[in-house]
């Protein structure tokens, strides 16, 4: 029997769901007061005419954007986020819409921060690569902000937290601000069906990975559980789905609400974070995309860190319908991390990453975990990073 602890609600950012629900962006930076919106997004989206699919619709109800940011790159590096900082302030503007997947969304949570907070350089706020400001001394930062995720993985469209890579040490940080979440966050699955199945499949995983962090928290709590076991059975219905069947709206809108409920269940639960830790540090020293290392290392890490695990296998695996009479507990966890792997097989995930590497690569990817933030309040034993590694890569 668990002993109850103290947690805490808070969801401030208000969500809006539904097939091009992006229309009721403008009107939401007017109710803000905010008149001289600018946009942050990437070059991708921009080529793919998906940030068109947003700034037609200020242009149509005569409200234009004053700006597109579009340089923002995958795992937004703190050099890229000063100069959209910097960029912003010369534009002279009053409100952020950031549309785009998590590290657009992050790169816009940054900024707002920045903003607030006064400062020029992104690592005035992350010493040692991490940034933690907590109430009362964080205050609100007065910057209107509406989010429109463009991919069903990060949820950062409603976290309090954006990971922001250091490219001179090589290594993931973390910014959390308790009011640096989007004022509104416009979840419209018309702007994911043209996700290809491969990262379709990835940021599904990003998302699962959040609810079976949150769930398997030692601060683990029944409103997160609540949250973290929907988002799980969401995900395991509707993926498979979108990876087939990209134009299939209820997945994608599943899928977009499983993203979102599962970051904030990731939130409320956070404290040991295996998976992330394993996952930023390979992002961070391989350029690995967060979603694909999180889909290699869920089952990796659940199989070699098996008695962080055990203690909720029972009670997840009943939440999410398995058949488990007359199994052990062992055997009800490996029941679990088997479902795991037969989603990846579904969506075609492969279980290692193709990157070969040497030993002594993976040798500098076993310091990364061990040096990595994520890790902070749960290292990883080192004979567990070393056979994760190697289950992972083709070493060559």
């Amino acid at each position: 029997m668990r002993v109850p602890q103290y947690y805490s609600w808070e969801f401030k950012t208000i969500v809006e769901t539904g097939a091009g629900c992006r229309t009721f962006a403008p009107a939401r930076f007017m109710e803000m007061g905010s008149r001289r919106v600018v946009m942050i997004t990437d070059r991708g989206l921009v080529d793919a005419g998906v940030a068109d699919q947003v700034k037609d619709v200020f242009d149509a109800q005569d409200t234009p954007l004053i700006g597109v940011y579009d340089k923002v790159e995958q795992d937004a590096g703190s050099l890229n986020i000063n100069d959209c900082a910097r960029w912003y302030r010369e534009m002279a503007a009053d409100g952020i819409l950031a549309v785009g997947g998590g590290s657009v969304l992050d790169a816009a949570k940054s900024i707002k921060v920045m903003i607030g907070q006064k400062v020029t350089d992104i690592k005035e706020l992350m010493a040692g690569n991490l940034g933690i400001f907590n109430r009362p001394l964080a205050k609100p930062l007065g910057v209107p902000h509406v989010s429109i995720p463009t991919t069903a993985g990060t949820g950062a469209e409603v976290s309090p937290g954006a990971v922001i890579y250091n490219e001179a040490e090589k290594v993931k940080g973390m910014l959390a601000h308790p009011y640096m979440n989007s004022d509104y966050a416009l979840l419209d699955p018309d702007l994911t069906v043209g996700l290809p199945p491969g990262l379709t499949a990835q940021t599904g995983f990003d998302a699962l990975s959040h609810c079976m962090e949150a769930y398997f928290s030692p601060n683990a709590n029944s409103m997160a559980d609540a949250l973290a076991l929907q988002g799980c059975r969401l995900i395991h219905q509707f993926l498979p789905e979108a990876v087939c069947d990209g134009n299939n709206l209820e997945a994608r809108t599943e899928l977009l609400a499983a993203s979102c409920i599962g970051i904030a269940a990731f939130f409320m639960a956070v404290g040991a974070i295996p998976i992330h830790n394993m996952a930023h540090a390979v992002g961070g020293t391989c350029r690995i995309p967060h979603g694909e290392a999180n889909a290699v290392f869920i089952p990796v890490v659940m199989k070699n860190l098996s008695p962080f695990y055990q203690p909720r296998a029972k009670s997840f695996a009943h939440a999410m319908g398995f058949h488990i009479d007359g199994l052990s507990e062992t055997e009800i966890l490996g029941l679990v991390i088997d479902e795991i792997v037969a989603l990846q097989k579904k969506t075609g995930i492969n279980p290692k990453f193709s990157l070969e590497i040497d030993a002594a690569s993976l040798g500098n990817i076993h310091s990364a975990v061990k040096l990595d933030p994520a890790g902070l309040y749960f290292p990883i034993p080192d004979q567990v990073i070393a056979v994760c590694l190697k289950e992972s890569f083709v070493v060559k």
